[in-house]
């Protein structure tokens, strides 16, 4: 059994998730992967395709793979939002354990298709797929959570058990209420949990979570313990933490021209705030 597998299985039947971490760079990384041997847990370390591009393929796969490596924890290199085959195609055959093709962008019928060719190539080499059914916005400071909302397609419970008899996808990330990007205070969407329940009777394949930097705490505890939920995903907040720390370093007025100094006080925040997320994950 791959390692992927024994991660997902282990939360199924353990009662928890696991967290997907995005990462852009290498104290990102760093940070990741020290919260996670800190409180002996695992981790998926994702990067999307505008990482993949922005730092060069190659040059981010060899960085994470060299952390993952020096790291006693159990880690996994997943490749997060892969919305082009061929660039999924590419993470599969350079070794990545886990992949996510998401199609949600086409109508349903597109969706199975790419995603079930996707799962075929994928399967052959062990890989593990997730894929996603549904839209889920993107809130950014240009656009109004209450536009977010009426942009969001959740998915049909139906629909989801056709999916993944289709498909055969390792795990499906349910659109149920989550939006990308950051929100906080009274405007938190809340999921919908009687959607989710309605999802869940027709569909055992375990479940994934998006968008997890803005859900409630409250509602992610909830659908790790009744729903299954074995995988959230983090992003905003991992940004947020490294700039937060960086703005700070600089506003102390502090003067460097070494940038290890800034960039390690970033990783040592970025690692608080993955502890902090998988104490929520581990679901005590």
């Amino acid at each position: 059994m791959s390692l992927i597998k024994q991660i997902i299985n282990d939360a199924k039947k353990g009662g928890y998730a696991v967290g997907t971490f995005d990462t852009n760079n290498l104290e990102i990384t760093q940070g990741i992967a020290r919260a996670a041997v800190a409180k002996d847990f695992p981790a998926l370390i994702g990067v999307t395709e505008n990482a993949l591009e922005y730092a060069g393929f190659d040059a981010l796969v060899a960085l994470i793979r060299g952390v993952i490596s020096e790291s006693k924890a159990k880690l996994v290199l997943h490749l997060d939002h892969g919305k082009h085959s061929d660039n999924v195609i590419k993470c599969i055959d350079a070794g990545f354990e886990s992949v996510m093709i998401d199609a949600s962008a086409y109508d349903f019928e597109k969706n199975v298709e790419i995603t079930k060719e996707i799962v075929k190539y994928g399967h052959k080499k062990g890989v593990f797929i997730q894929a996603e059914l549904g839209k889920i916005p993107k809130l950014d400071s240009s656009v109004e959570v209450g536009v977010a909302l009426s942009q969001m397609e959740k998915t049909e419970p139906d629909e989801a058990e056709e999916f993944v008899k289709k498909t055969k996808v390792d795990t499906l990330a349910v659109i149920i209420g989550n939006i990308h990007g950051g929100y906080k205070g009274k405007e938190n969407p809340r999921l919908d949990f009687d959607l989710l329940k309605k999802i869940r009777e027709k569909v055992s394949t375990p479940f994934v979570l998006h968008g997890g930097s803005g859900v409630p705490v409250e509602d992610v505890k909830r659908a790790i313990s009744e729903f299954g939920i074995v995988n959230v995903n983090i992003d905003t907040q991992i940004r947020v933490a490294f700039i937060e720390a960086l703005k700070n370093f600089f506003a102390s007025g502090e003067q460097t021209t070494d940038p290890r100094k800034f960039m390690s006080i970033a990783r040592d925040n970025v690692q608080k705030a993955v502890e902090e997320k998988i104490e929520l994950f581990r679901n005590r």
